[in-house]
């Protein structure tokens, strides 16, 4: 079973490994078309890796609610006791991929197992959404970090805010569903996912989101985090580069730009241009690399694909690195502040927006999705919702980044070439230490110099 399989026990699926190999042999047992409808029909969801694909992907199908004409006998049967038997069967029919809660038409074979239960083989399942986002891409910082981060010390719950969705697992698919289609409402291209490491709760649940994402347009790109808690070596960052390029890179739902696998760095505390030839040294080839932007970063020999920032001016709510990207943010009131450093304010919020979308530059991010705990989500909350059900942050996006605007960001898209983007003049509980002011926004509540006057110091 590889890890993929093994990761849905603990969503209550049964796993049944999917053979590619030949029909069953005489003999183990067989069914009649009644017993093989309804043992079909009555038998716990279970997953399957359709092998066809080059993705390989898991599916996990309930058949429950699938027709009886779904299932049809293979070969010539068997009279036992003057009923006919057969040895395998074939389903085709719509079933419900109850991961990313689509309901495809599937196809299979299915026949006793030797010790029992159901074996399955050949199994053909949907294809994935083959769309590759071009320049420029919106999108949002995204936090996989929940339950864990909806306490921390005596805080509880670490936020300031009340989620629509309660305090959530960020491993439930259906919290997964629930925001990948609030991004796409907002006019997300991207989420940028928080990812501590290899093993780590945000790299195990990081599959499930490519998994829902997978049918749609939506993409998903990882955010390094290790950068901005240390000074990481080369060799280590090669390493975590090659498993997210080779585990992840292949999958339908991670974001390429030309090609090439891309991954945004956090970085907190660095100065000077140490950190992007560190980076570019480390670079295993395949990457589409975006540094966070530090003092004088444009004129550092080494250069990366892209840069960002991470977090806005505290004043205006938007911050511009011209040519690279612009990022804003709708307010900020981390938890153990005892007032909101950035008041939320739905007009300047829209001016934000349309400022961003002016200046055209490659990236265009939002923080964030879902950082509760420092008060800058736009998913929707009790203190924001609205009719849309997404909250009145995601309705003014949607506004704002409909169907008219993006139509024109894709003529405008063709002119930006991705190898030219940089050529122009919190590991949960243990590792993100949140006591005290140890926020990423909150250390500092001006703009500074030192961080291209931008207030973040996340």
């Amino acid at each position: 079973m590889d890890r993929s399989a093994a990761g849905l026990i603990g969503l209550g699926v049964a796993v049944v490994l999917l053979s590619a190999g030949p029909a069953p042999s005489a003999s183990v047992r067989s069914w009649s078309l009644v017993e093989a409808r309804k043992q079909l029909l009555d038998a716990q969801p279970f997953a399957v890796v359709d092998v066809s694909q080059a993705d390989r992907p898991v599916f996990r199908i309930d058949v429950e609610r699938a027709a009886p004409s779904s299932v049809n006998a293979l070969g010539a049967p068997t009279l036992v006791r003057g009923v006919r038997r057969w040895r395998s069967f074939r389903f085709t029919g719509p079933v419900e991929e109850i991961v990313s809660g689509i309901e495809p038409t599937a196809s299979f074979v299915f026949s006793p197992g030797s010790a029992g239960g159901m074996r399955v083989r050949d199994f053909r399942g949907p294809p994935p959404n083959r769309h590759e986002p071009t320049l420029p891409v919106r999108g949002a910082f995204y936090y996989g970090w929940f339950p864990e981060l909806w306490s921390a010390g005596s805080i509880a719950p670490y936020t300031r805010y009340r989620p629509s969705l309660g305090l959530y697992s960020s491993g439930d698919p259906r919290v997964l569903r629930n925001h990948v289609a609030a991004m796409r409402y907002g006019g997300f291209d991207i989420g940028i996912w928080s990812w501590w490491g290899i093993g780590e709760p945000t790299d195990l649940r990081f599959p499930a989101a490519l998994d829902v994402a997978r049918p749609t347009p939506f993409r998903w790109a990882v955010y390094y985090e290790d950068e901005g808690y240390g000074d990481p070596s080369p060799e280590q960052i090669r390493r975590d580069l090659e498993y997210i390029r080779d585990r992840y890179g292949s999958k339908p739902a991670y974001l390429r730009l030309g090609g090439r696998v891309v991954v945004f760095v956090y970085s907190a505390d660095d100065v000077d241009c140490e950190v992007a030839q560190r980076w570019s040294r480390a670079n295993p080839g395949g990457l589409f690399i975006v540094l966070k932007v530090f003092g004088g970063y444009s004129g550092c020999p080494a250069q990366p694909d892209g840069w960002h920032q991470y977090g806005a001016d505290f004043a205006t709510g938007i911050d511009r690195q011209t040519g690279y990207g612009t990022t804003i943010m709708p307010g900020f009131w981390f938890v153990e502040h005892p007032s909101s450093l950035v008041s939320r304010d739905l007009a300047r919020w829209r001016r934000t927006i349309r400022d961003m979308v002016a200046g055209s530059d490659p990236f265009q991010l939002v923080v964030s999705f879902n950082e509760w705990g420092e008060g800058t989500a736009v998913e929707s909350a009790a203190e924001w919702e609205s009719p849309s059900g997404y909250g009145s942050y995601l309705d003014v996006l949607h506004e704002e980044l409909g169907v008219g605007s993006q139509a024109a960001r894709a003529r405008r898209s063709s002119t930006v070439d991705p190898s030219s983007v940089s050529r122009r003049s919190k590991r949960p509980a243990q590792r993100d230490d949140r006591s005290g002011t140890a926020s990423r926004l909150a250390a500092v509540a001006s703009p500074s110099s030192a961080r291209t006057s931008t207030a973040s110091s996340r």
